[in-house]
């Protein structure tokens, strides 16, 4: 009854009322050297070793790839056993703290992340002024699908760091954690706050609540409401206090029936949600239909969803400008497979759910056992999310090596050409399966472009040395595919890799066109298309300051993509002269928080992939700046792997 009489007076409580300008752009240089006449800019060498993965290897079976002992911390995204920090949206099996509080921290700048962990600066604030700080932390991306955006947006608002002037350290954490809670962040990533009294917040309970009933943490969210008793007056938390009566059992639902009752005479603010009190009065015995939409539906209600197995998600579960709602969709263990294939892939993309997450959810599905034996190159015609979870299934379960090398080239190579944007994801997603192929006394040729493309894309940097050392070994003895591969992964390698450095060899470049127009096939569609790509792989060698000379422009130099590129008719993408204006302005100042904001706004909705080449240079000289030369790097190679 101690809910009860919580909810009671909590309802006697009166209710609360529930563009990118234009302007000059930065000059943005696309000449080759010998025609500006000046020395390509050197890029400086912040390499540092990381940790590993090391895989399992089978008695008596060949060697597998090493584990990576990356150099610097790769491009394309780490995958969660490499990196020494927790990815974005860490496994949620981690063990419980306090229950139902936050804990009131040391006078530290709020947050995880120290510069030797990897995140920021505590000052990276200072010197931009307390209205744009707010402005920039509300504007930032949540939804697109990069993984060096989803890690720099990470480290921005995980790093410990104290508020500029004008601005309380209090409103600073408030802006970040209406970011975090809209990402689905972890309840143990979420920062708490120093001071203990605005502790009582309903900004920082609210995210806290949210991501506790996602992980289905429900003793903790319960105990969070019962401490904050009458103290907020939106509906939610009396939402929180019916699902705790009602996952008690068969008695406390008279209890949640009141609660319902109060909730509906409360009014405008409180009634939004009509999932919610279908869903309740389901579970409280009462036989309604199940909801046909989660329209305006809060985190309570996705938690009454994922308690009844028997009622499948509504089409419009899945909100996509909304991550945790993802997040709360790809972590429950029961709904219709479609519905949490697509969640989980989603959430994956955007940062919402770990990669490790997502093969828990993938691998977690119910499907026919008799699907399972479908040959994966048929699976994949149909490109569903479904779909390619079953095939990720149908791949990791199969043992032999011959057979699984035979079947990670179809969801691979299916991915690169037809969700582009999902590209990395896969990658970091197969990563792990095409580390544990034997590389002695050969690698497969047939995979060998697809699987080294793979782990450089996932940031399996060292991995994907050996893939492509022992393709070029193969090639010289004779293994004309090996040697195609070979080809085709250099300008990748020497993107992804600190460890190739200078020159950038000729031969390379003539080789990698040659295997490329073999692909392509003949005509002028196919030979624009290899001239673009040229451009655009010495465009981005050369922003990351690779020793770009007139000798590596010879093959197209005089045609007409030369012409367009270096007219500034490239081919568009998107571009914002003004932020890409101030973001020069910002990064040669050194206001760091401000550069890495607007790198990642300057990138646009599609990340790398989608942004022009004026913004790449742009951002990627704005982050070498900022000696940020890592992540320069991999917007490089995301933009080089899911680009146009």
């Amino acid at each position: 009854m101690a809910a009860l009489a919580v909810a009671v007076t909590w309802a006697l409580v009166p209710t609360g009322a529930a563009g990118q300008g234009g302007g000059a752009g930065m000059p943005v240089p696309l000449l080759p050297p010998d025609m500006r006449g000046e020395p390509p800019p050197q890029a400086p060498d912040r390499s540092a070793p990381g940790p590993v993965w090391t895989p399992d290897q089978p008695v008596g079976a060949p060697p597998p790839l090493g584990a990576p002992r990356e150099v610097a911390p790769p491009p394309g995204g780490l995958t969660e056993s490499e990196r020494l920090l927790p990815g974005p949206g860490a496994p949620t099996t981690g063990t419980p703290g306090a229950p139902g509080s936050w804990t009131a921290v040391p006078a530290t700048p709020a947050g995880h992340l120290t510069p030797r962990e990897g995140g920021f600066p505590a000052d990276l604030w200072t010197g931009t002024r307390a209205e744009r700080v707010r402005d920039l932390i509300a504007a930032l991306p949540t939804t697109v699908p990069s993984p060096v955006v989803v890690d720099l947006r990470r480290r921005l608002l995980l790093s410990q760091q104290s508020a500029p002037s004008g601005l309380s350290d209090a409103a600073l954490l408030k802006a970040r954690l209406s970011v975090l809670s809209d990402l689905g962040t972890p309840s143990e990533d979420l920062p708490a706050p120093a001071d203990a009294a605005v502790a009582t917040d309903d900004t920082f309970d609210r995210a806290r609540l949210r991501a506790l009933l996602a992980e289905a943490r429900d003793d903790r969210a319960c105990a969070l409401a019962d401490r904050v008793g009458t103290a907020y007056r939106a509906p939610l938390w009396q939402q929180v206090l019916v699902w705790c009566d009602l996952k008690e059992g068969p008695d406390p639902p008279r209890q949640a029936m009141l609660g319902l009752a109060l909730l509906r005479e409360m009014g405008a603010g409180a009634t939004d949600d009509e999932a919610f009190f279908i869903l309740a009065e389901r579970m409280a015995g009462v036989n309604s239909p199940p909801p046909d939409s989660l329209t305006g539906a809060g985190a309570v209600t996705y938690r009454l969803l994922r308690a009844q197995p028997n009622v499948d998600a509504p089409a419009d579960a899945l909100r996509r400008d909304h991550p945790w709602t993802a997040r709360a969709l790809a972590l429950a263990d029961n709904g219709p497979p479609a519905v949490r294939a697509e969640a989980a892939e989603y959430a994956a993309a955007v940062g919402a759910i770990s990669i490790a997450d997502l093969t828990a959810a993938w691998r977690g599905l119910d499907v026919d056992p008799r699907d399972l034996e479908t040959p994966v190159s048929q699976v994949v015609q149909t490109n569903t999310p479904l779909n390619r979870a079953l095939a990720f299934r149908i791949v990791s379960r199969e043992t032999d090596p011959a057979r699984r090398a035979e079947g990670l080239l179809h969801p691979l190579e299916t991915s690169r050409a037809l969700t582009p944007a999902l590209y990395i994801t896969h990658a970091r997603l197969y990563a792990p399966l095409i580390r544990e192929l034997p590389v002695e006394p050969r690698v497969p040729s047939f995979l060998g472009a697809a699987a080294g493309r793979a782990l450089f894309a996932a940031g399996s940097v060292e991995a994907g040395r050996a893939w492509l050392r022992r393709l070029r070994d193969q090639g010289e003895a004779g293994d004309v595919d090996a040697a195609d591969a070979a080809a085709l992964l250099w300008p990748l390698a020497r993107m992804a890799d600190t460890a190739l450095g200078d020159p950038l060899p000729t031969d390379r470049l003539i080789l990698w066109r040659q295997a490329r127009a073999a692909r392509l096939g003949e005509g002028a569609e196919a030979r624009r298309a290899l001239d673009q790509e040229h451009v655009r792989l010495l465009n981005l060698l050369e922003a990351l300051g690779a020793p770009v000379e007139p000798v590596h422009w010879l093959p197209i130099r005089s045609n007409r993509v030369f012409i367009e590129t270096v007219s500034g008719d490239d081919g568009g993408g998107y571009v914002d002269p003004a932020r890409l204006d101030a973001l020069d302005r910002a990064a040669q100042a050194g206001r760091m928080g401000e550069a890495v904001a607007l790198a990642l706004l300057a990138l646009g909705p599609e990340g790398p992939g989608g942004a022009s080449m004026e913004t790449l240079r742009g951002v990627i000289g704005a982050l070498r700046a900022l000696d940020l030369t890592a992540e320069a790097r991999r917007v490089a190679v995301e933009a080089l792997l899911t680009g146009g």
